[in-house]
């Protein structure tokens, strides 16, 4: 073989090397793409949710008494695998039994005194497999008609943070929604 047959051999071999290695790493390249994308559409569209920020509102008229006399009340968050047997049960079960009666579903809980006439906020760490904060307000006596109980959805956090709930009477309210 002459010196220019053997030129030709290597340029051809390091020509080869090249693009198979240029073809590799367009591999890669393009693995590292998909992985990207697939990792955006996967922060779009689940619910990443850190914390659970919500201000309460107690207005002055707030848990009256038979004399008319506003009293201070207890409000509990539960933080919830799934909010079906939260909503089936009435206020005197989670009144007496909650923890019990929710243990399949429970991930954590907050209780806040809420006086009248007060606010209170309260930023606690959201369960990554929580999908619903349930939220109970002890009336001391709840009117029929009157929302006691509310199921918030862990997607409310994205659209506002903190989440908004006024007490007001015998009621519950979410705000801003």
């Amino acid at each position: 073989m002459d010196a220019r047959t053997k030129r030709a051999a290597r340029h051809a071999t390091l020509a080869m090397a090249v693009l198979l290695t240029a073809a590799t790493a367009g591999c890669g390249v393009a693995q590292a793409v998909g992985d990207g994308v697939v990792n955006a559409a996967k922060w779009v569209f689940t619910t990443r949710v850190k914390t659970m920020s919500v201000d309460l509102k107690g207005r002055a008229s707030l848990n009256a008494d038979a004399q008319g006399k506003s009293l201070s009340m207890v409000v509990r968050f539960y933080q919830l695998k799934d909010a079906n047997t939260f909503a089936q049960l009435n206020y005197m079960q989670l009144q007496s039994d909650d923890l019990n009666l929710l243990k399949a579903d429970l991930l954590a809980t907050k209780d806040v005194v809420l006086q009248p006439g007060a606010s209170a906020s309260i930023a606690e760490p959201m369960s990554p497999d929580a999908q619903v904060v349930g939220v109970v307000a002890f009336f001391r006596e709840p009117v029929q008609g009157r929302t006691w109980k509310l199921v918030i959805p862990k997607k409310q956090w994205k659209r506002t943070d903190p989440v908004k709930i006024e007490v007001s009477g015998s009621e519950l309210v979410l705000v801003g929604i």
